[in-house]
């Protein structure tokens, strides 16, 4: 019996969580982005020292002008992640846990919460993969995206990043986008998952430039029903930003801070983009090197996607180019300790389409090449993360080529002495 495509991933996604799942918070990121959702909801205050010093980082950030320990970091993945933490206090006055916010419940509850956004987030890829292709080269192509990405390491063990909350408000984005010739008001919603999608990651904030473009274009044709369109867009989108927007307005004092990163000395940002390039192509961390198979998603882009969507290929198109722009131009373009490019997380919903456009013509002449592709790939990623876990290579900094492609052959031949170091930390369980 042959499972359907859904079922097929939940399954693979239940069997990666029993391998892989780590509900811990480790690493500054995953602390400031949990206090967002703590702090307030715990303590009553949207001051984070307390949770800050219960990790051992109340040293890394000052007070700020308002009295408030400095946070820059968005608060978007906790309001995702409000209503797992809210059934972790149910389950902890349940199980009579702490109710303080740090025992397992909260932390099992929120990182389970963020796996399932990544998992809802390919569900909806693969039904947008269906209006263009067949469903064969829908499930490989969206297998892909995911196994032989980051998202894999994200979705389980580093569940706290933003960056599956990231991978699902992009999809959604893309969702309501195809959605977009219904009447104005429906812009508000458009605007809205934009909007808050800017509050998961701020990078996010050019997800809305095509869209007012195209916005911009009817009021050329119908003066009102272009601003109608425009407005509701604009409303949405401030509705969807409010919350960082408040956050902003009590702990630095400012309703907008243009370079949240700068003010704690965590990164500045050249307009020129001095590392497009190193974005696509450097070994510490760039797209191509550390995930091949998204060279095949740019090519599907660029290519069968814009002949039979050019609307969607332009909107995926700008959004890629824009997205390698703007993280070329943060001096912090790497992300620091990253299992592969995770600054562009975001941008895989729209590899996945021009993926998926690729295989469905592959498929219809090689009908095993889309599942060897992705197949492939993904088996390269495995290696990878094996050799992330154990130290192989580096959390952070650079990673030479040869160390990053000519490891992964030395890591196999030498296989057989790390078979015990990889069950021991597949083994390990936390909190």
């Amino acid at each position: 019996m042959k499972l359907r495509p859904d079922y097929a991933l939940f399954v693979l996604w239940v069997g990666m969580m029993l391998v892989l799942f780590r509900p811990e918070l480790h690493g500054f990121d995953t602390v400031a982005y949990y206090s967002w959702l703590r702090s307030p909801l715990i303590r009553g205050t949207l001051d984070v020292s307390e949770t800050f010093a219960r990790y051992g980082y109340l040293g890394e950030r000052g007070l700020s002008p308002t009295g408030y320990r400095l946070n820059e970091w968005p608060v978007g993945p906790a309001l995702l992640w409000l209503p797992f933490f809210l059934a972790g206090h149910l389950a902890a006055l349940a199980t009579r846990a702490p109710a303080d916010g740090f025992s397992a419940p909260y932390l099992v509850f929120t990182a389970l919460g963020s796996s399932l956004y990544g998992l809802a987030g390919l569900l909806l890829v693969r039904r947008l993969m269906l209006d263009l292709a067949g469903p064969g080269a829908a499930f490989w192509a969206v297998l892909g995206i995911w196994l032989a990405s980051p998202l894999v390491f994200y979705m389980s063990a580093h569940p706290f990043m933003a960056h599956a909350p990231d991978f699902f408000i992009n999809a959604l984005f893309l969702w309501l986008w195809v959605r977009r010739d219904g009447p104005w008001p429906s812009r508000i919603g458009l605007g809205l998952v934009g909007g808050l999608a800017a509050s998961v990651r701020y990078q996010n904030m050019t997800l809305l430039l095509w869209p007012a473009l195209e916005d911009l274009v009817r009021v050329r044709r119908g003066l009102w029903d272009g601003l109608a369109r425009l407005g509701a867009l604009g409303l949405g989108a401030l509705v969807g930003f409010s919350p960082q927007l408040i956050v902003w307005r009590v702990v630095f004092g400012e309703w907008v801070v243009l370079n949240p990163y700068g003010l704690t000395g965590a990164g500045g940002f050249d307009l020129r983009s001095p590392h497009f390039l190193d974005v696509l192509f450097s070994a510490d961390r760039g797209l191509f090197p550390w995930m091949p198979l998204s060279v095949f998603g740019v090519l599907g882009l660029f290519g069968p996607l814009l002949r039979r969507r050019p609307a969607l290929a332009r909107l995926t198109g700008a959004q890629f180019l824009a997205q390698v722009y703007l993280v070329g131009s943060w001096s912090s373009w790497s992300g620091g300790a990253a299992f592969g490019p995770r600054l562009l997380v975001g941008l895989l919903p729209g590899l996945g389409l021009g993926l998926a456009a690729l295989y469905d013509g592959w498929a219809r002449r090689r009908a095993v090449a889309p599942a060897g592709l992705s197949l492939a790939f993904a088996a390269f990623n495995f290696i990878l993360l094996a050799r992330y876990g154990l130290g192989d290579i580096p959390r952070a900094g650079p990673v030479s080529p040869e160390g990053l492609w000519l490891g992964q052959f030395t890591f196999l031949l030498n296989l057989p002495g790390r078979v015990g170091p990889l069950l021991e930390a597949l083994l390990r369980r936390a909190p």
